[in-house]
């Protein structure tokens, strides 16, 4: 969201905002209490009157974007925009259905509360002119699922912030030993990422000289600490939390990152933010195979190595072999970084917009 939003500052085509700070004083919403989501929710429905109030003295024409997580946001914000002349841009992102059912397997599938989510997405992104979505693949889902015209969707890529590109600064006090290689993960713990296959990949290479650090909270974190206390994993260790200004200085001291390595089809759908941002700090990055990612693995095999999914047999092996013979890793081109970000997308949202 915020790569979004910046992408369009840089243009001037965002004329202004309107925000409810429903997630003030919450870092990580994946560790968040049903009290704490619930009182997101309350802020919202609880502000939704004087944003559409301010939406409705807002000049005719235009456009109306509304963010990531948009899907509740749509249902108050078209009758304000219709009204006004104005149409919906809505950042879809992400599946919300299928990221809470099919991914991480928190409702039952015929469940009404996944009925319902269902039913409210699928209303959701019909009420939209135009929808945004982080690949290609997502875009194919979406309006399969839902079936919506393929035309209404625009891929803007997640990219990653400037600070990024030049990895600085003091790095966290870190849990791994020094002066071995270091290989990173980071990124909730949720099934997209494939824990289980990264702790079995890492409990394989457990006679190797380098250690595994893993960076994050989450669903699965139980099975994370399960696996530390049984201490049969001294190659790995933990840390549940990094500030995210310190995220660019632990990428640049890593000797390799781990991307997503998830079986199910999201998974091959996404490129996660992460995979953007190690690759602006100039680090390669292992991750699934996946059509997604496929174009970039196949034009720098040397900086984003693909295994198959779910398979930390090819997954310890492949972390041996990049690290046995460094040198043949490479970081991304910087003209091929100047693609992976919003802008081309957002010039593209932009002349859509405006008729062109």
């Amino acid at each position: 969201m915020r790569l979004l939003l910046d992408a369009l500052r840089r243009v001037g085509a965002l004329d202004g905002e309107i925000n409810i700070a429903a997630w003030r004083g919450i870092e990580d919403k994946a560790v968040a209490g049903r009290g704490r989501l619930l009182r997101a929710a309350l802020t919202l429905l609880a502000a939704y009157p004087a944003a559409m109030l301010k939406l409705l003295r807002a000049p005719r024409g235009g456009a109306v974007l509304l963010p990531y997580p948009g899907i509740p946001d749509v249902f108050f914000a078209a009758i304000a925009a219709r009204l006004r002349g104005r149409r919906i841009v809505l950042d879809a992102f992400l599946p919300l259905h299928d990221t809470i059912v099919g991914d991480r397997a928190m409702l039952r599938p015929r469940s009404l509360p996944a009925r319902l989510i269902w039913l409210a997405e699928r209303i959701g992104l019909r009420l939209a002119d135009i929808i945004l979505v982080d690949t290609d693949q997502h875009g194919d889902f979406f309006a399969v699922e839902f079936g919506i015209d393929r035309s209404r969707f625009e891929t803007v890529l997640v990219g990653a912030e400037p600070l990024f590109r030049a990895p600085a600064g003091p790095v966290p006090p870190l849990p791994a030993p020094a002066g071995r290689p270091l290989v990173l993960f980071y990124g909730q713990l949720i099934p997209l990422h494939g824990l289980e296959t990264i702790l079995e990949a890492a409990r394989r290479t457990v006679d190797a000289p380098f250690h595994w650090l893993l960076v994050g909270r989450g669903q699965q974190e139980p099975l994370l600490r399960a696996a530390l206390e049984t201490k049969a994993m001294p190659n790995v260790s933990w840390l549940p939390w990094v500030d995210y200004a310190a995220l660019p200085a632990l990428i640049g001291h890593a000797d390799l990152c781990l991307g997503i390595f998830g079986a199910s089809a999201k998974a091959g759908r996404v490129i996660p933010n992460k995979m953007f941002q190690v690759l602006s700090a100039g680090k390669p990055i292992v991750t699934r195979a996946s059509p997604a990612v496929a174009a970039l693995a196949a034009e720098f095999p040397d900086t984003v190595i693909t295994v198959p999914a779910a398979d930390p047999v090819a997954l310890a092996e492949t972390v041996r072999r990049c690290l046995a013979d460094p040198a043949r890793l490479r970081p991304l081109p910087p003209a091929a970084l100047d693609e992976l970000g919003p802008d081309r997308g957002v010039a593209s949202l932009l002349r859509r917009l405006s008729g062109g």
